[in-house]
């Protein structure tokens, strides 16, 4: 079956709004969840984005892992500005057409979760196997291949699941024209700061059982020939899923990871890289830095609301991390008076000992009614402890 793979979505997807260093002849859109307005950060040079990938079920028919969830909670609380999903959302092999609807129905309500874009590449879970299951994949989550940019990046997601010209699927690799656009692309970008790539098949990883098999691709040259393109063109990291572990290595000045700890059956032990996780990368001019995020070890706990919204709330936020988190945490509160404005407070208690802690307030969104506000305040959270977190009305 011949498909164009330039076909669009047929879904309405909001505008990306960022400093672009080159038109992308295929720009790459959010997945189509509420969340699909990009804006540009208050600092180029200065954001962080969310890595994870891999959430499709053990079999056919299989519920999603409720680690899938968990995280895209987890990443609503951390509330960056977006996402980057290295694929296999569904589990997909030898499900019907209704049957894998279902499937992007369930991802789609828990990527929403996340409150920010999400943008996924294509794995070989989604239709591989099954070239009636690709139309299914173009009209509930979008392109398969293309670039947008956010600050001072580029970022390219590439299908590695392609239509080659003859009408075959195949998996781990490019198809011609997508090798072309590739370079393509590349070359008209090298003015961004950093370049990244994003792709379900690994470039390279760590050996399995079979000691000379370092990479998820159909054939080594393939491999090798993306790889060149990747170090010719100065790409600083390429994010990668397929394997269900966590793995990092520089090749050749090009940063590899694999992030496929979304939910999928783990393929490693834990010493090997093989746990749940999502990875937050820091941006700082030219440099990245990973912070590796375990899921069910990040709590939020608001007190209910009983009646009217209170003026004053105290909220628990637990980060059982070994690194510290930054949160953003919404509390819902009585709308002041006039002459009266909202402060916020936040403290460490541990062992009787309390320590002032760093939090914010974001933004204030009246309700409808004029009678509550929603404060967004945002916290960091140190490694291993609970932050006290309190939202009070206040004269000015």
């Amino acid at each position: 079956m011949k498909v164009n793979q330039t076909l669009a979505t047929t879904v309405a997807l909001g505008l990306i709004s960022v400093c672009a260093f080159a038109s992308s002849t295929k720009p790459y859109h959010p997945i189509p969840t509420p969340f699909t307005s990009l804006a540009a950060p208050k600092d180029p040079d200065h954001f962080s984005f969310i890595v994870t990938g891999d959430n499709r079920s053990t079999g056919h028919g299989y519920p999603m892992p409720p680690a899938f969830d968990e995280i895209c909670q987890e990443i609503g609380l951390i509330h960056p500005p977006f996402v980057l999903w290295t694929g296999d959302d569904i589990n997909g092999y030898g499900d019907s057409v209704a049957e894998a609807n279902g499937e992007y129905d369930t991802f789609l309500a828990s990527e929403a979760k996340t409150g920010v874009p999400v943008f996924s590449a294509t794995g070989n879970h989604e239709y591989s196997l099954d070239p009636d299951l690709l139309p299914v994949w173009l009209k509930r989550m979008g392109t398969l291949y293309g670039s947008f940019d956010y600050g001072n990046s580029h970022f390219i997601a590439l299908n590695t699941t392609p239509v080659m010209p003859d009408g075959s699927i195949q998996s781990g690799t490019l198809d011609p024209d997508q090798w072309a656009w590739l370079e393509s692309d590349l070359k008209a970008n090298q003015a961004a700061t950093i370049i990244f790539v994003f792709l379900h098949h690994y470039v390279y990883g760590p050996p399995g059982d079979d000691p000379s098999l370092d990479t998820g691709w159909d054939s080594k040259a393939d491999r090798d020939r993306a790889h060149a393109l990747f170090v010719k063109y100065h790409v600083h990291a390429v994010f990668m899923g397929h394997d269900h572990i966590y793995w990092h290595k520089a090749i050749d000045g090009v940063e590899y990871f694999i992030a496929g700890g979304a939910g999928s059956p783990l393929d490693a032990s834990p010493d090997q890289g093989g746990f749940l996780h999502y990875v937050v990368l820091n941006v700082d001019g030219a440099k990245i830095t990973p912070t590796i995020l375990q899921p069910w070890h990040l709590f939020v706990n608001t007190p209910p609301i009983h009646g009217a919204a209170p003026s004053s709330i105290t909220a628990q936020a637990t980060n059982t991390n070994w690194d510290p988190v930054a949160v953003t945490v919404p509390f819902t509160l009585a709308a002041p008076a006039a002459g009266q404005t909202y402060t916020v407070t936040a403290s460490i208690v541990y062992k009787k000992k309390v320590k002032p802690a760093t939090a914010a307030i974001v933004s204030v969104e009246p309700s409808a009614d004029g009678k509550t506000d929603t404060v967004q305040v945002s916290a960091e959270l140190v490694r291993a402890r609970t932050t006290e977190i309190t939202v009070s009305t206040v004269s000015k």
